[in-house]
């Protein structure tokens, strides 16, 4: 089977916006990996350092997760909603401005 697609969720370690949030983000990060296995039979985590700029909190730096998975074009096309409703959860579990997506290297912005 030949996985041609890559949908990523980066889940924040931070609580509205810039408190820390290391609990939170392991559940956000168990919950978003467990659902990308059911709909694309697997996934994988990665930490990384993040920033956003925030307008109303400035800089915000962080240790990201980024939880992803390889997928087929049937597979992304019939989960792809639902990996964004996932970010959208996330956006409002951890009260942020916005929860990043990627897919296939193009990015998107979720907001609650």
């Amino acid at each position: 089977m030949k996985l041609t697609n890559k949908i990523s969720v980066f889940v924040p370690s931070t609580y509205e916006g810039n408190k820390p949030a290391k609990r939170l983000q392991k559940k956000a990060v168990k919950h978003t990996a467990k659902y990308l296995c059911k709909y694309f039979g697997g996934s994988t985590a990665q930490e990384a350092q993040g920033f956003w700029d925030s307008p109303e909190k400035g800089l915000i730096t962080e240790k990201q997760v980024i939880v992803f998975a390889q997928c087929t074009d049937t597979d992304l096309h019939n989960n792809r909603e639902k990996v964004f409703n996932i970010a959208k959860a996330i956006c409002k579990y951890m009260k942020q401005e916005a929860v990043a997506i990627t897919v296939n290297n193009e990015m998107f912005f979720v907001e609650a």
